[in-house]
């Protein structure tokens, strides 16, 4: 039998999330439900929430799970001349006791984006998210602690950008590269003009006609160089050509820098193709001292169905003390009805080596 104070707290945020579901009726919400299964625990998790629900000049958003409560907070900010600034904060409490609080915020001024996160936390991310041990974004596993990040990014000219970032916590690091971007192109391929219509031949039975000499203009003999054929829109010079019309065809983005810190030190490179039609596939790679690491990523829309989505990666990064140092998954949605059901499976090995898979289901749903 629960203890009756963790049944009464569940049923008071259990409330409180009906009461925004009730709220959210009137507003620009999103409804999602979800279950999940984890291995090699065999647990079975629930969840349904609310999100985008506006409220307190922001987006509000509430969570009730088999495993934990959560509730979030974002805002948008315009301060002129300076720029734009997002905020985020979301709070996690375990039916255990256990903590999380998350906040992240990012900001543009002129040239510069910068992006800073922290998190303090007494029980593990998988306790609120059972998926999260194998997510592409490597995540802190322990079971208490905080962290902290902090980058910045700094556009040198329109197809170049500096990149510098730093991480505190139980692994710190540091990182400064550059990235670039070009834009591909075609020539377009001009459609063939349609053919002129046959000349008649002559029969040659007929009687050949004799053709009336026609009357010289009267300024012919005047011009010894003979009628003008020259119109306005000739070019005297003979530089009419010009070069063929192009299309894009996609962008190549490369990345270039370097990664010190606690059991890393390696130079880093990478490359990403994103095509015109969405198609995007990307590599990156970390080599050093006693070091090695690579992540791939591959994205493709309308795979399933219209509309839909598909994503798989893939990361093997055995330097990491605090993270899963493989991971893979597969993540796709596809519209359903009046929302979009989700499927998400990942699988990879834990910090202490154990092979491990999550699945999930959702579903998410707009409400009026």
């Amino acid at each position: 039998m629960r203890p009756a104070p963790r049944s009464g707290r569940s049923r008071s945020l259990s409330a409180t999330l009906g009461a925004a579901l009730l709220v959210s009726s009137a507003q620009a919400a999103t409804l999602d439900f979800g279950v999940s299964y984890r291995a090699p625990d065999a647990g079975l998790w629930g969840r349904v929430g609310v999100s985008e629900l506006d409220l307190l000049g922001g987006q509000v958003s509430a969570a009730v799970g088999s495993r934990a409560a959560q509730v979030g907070y974002a805002r948008s900010l315009s301060l002129p001349p300076l720029g734009a600034a997002t905020a985020r904060t979301d709070l996690a409490v375990t039916w255990q006791g256990g903590v999380r609080l998350d906040s992240r915020a990012s900001a543009g001024v002129g040239p510069v984006a910068l992006n800073l996160a922290g998190a303090y936390f007494t029980a593990p991310v998988t306790d609120v998210d059972p998926l999260a041990a194998f997510a592409q974004a490597p995540a802190d596993l322990r079971e208490r602690g905080w962290n902290a990040s902090l980058g910045a990014r700094y556009r040198v000219d329109r197809d170049l950008i500096a990149v510098v970032g730093g991480e505190l916590g139980a692994q710190p690091q540091l990182s400064v590269g550059v990235e670039g971007r070009r834009v591909l192109t075609r020539p377009v391929t001009a459609e063939p003009e349609a053919a002129e219509p046959d000349a008649v031949e002559p029969d040659p039975t007929a009687a050949p006609e004799t053709a009336a000499p026609e009357a010289a203009p009267p300024d012919a003999a005047a011009d010894p160089a003979g009628p003008a054929t020259d119109t306005p829109d000739a070019d005297p010079l003979g530089m009419d050509d010009t070069l063929p019309d192009t299309e894009p065809t996609g962008t190549l983005t490369w990345r270039a820098g370097a990664l010190a810190g606690r059991d890393v030190l390696g130079l880093t490179g990478g490359l990403t193709y994103a095509a015109e039609s969405g198609l995007s596939v990307g590599v990156d790679a970390l080599a050093g001292l006693n070091t090695f690491g690579v992540t791939g990523s591959l994205s493709a829309p309308d795979l399933i169905g219209e509309g839909s989505s598909v994503r798989l990666y893939a990361a093997y990064e055995p330097w990491r003390t605090v993270s899963s140092p493989l991971r893979t998954g597969l993540s796709a949605s596809l519209p359903a009805g009046s929302g979009t059901l989700t499927l998400d499976a990942s699988a990879g090995r834990t910090r202490q080596g154990q092979a491990g898979f999550g699945v999930r289901v959702g579903y998410t749903l707009p409400l009026p």
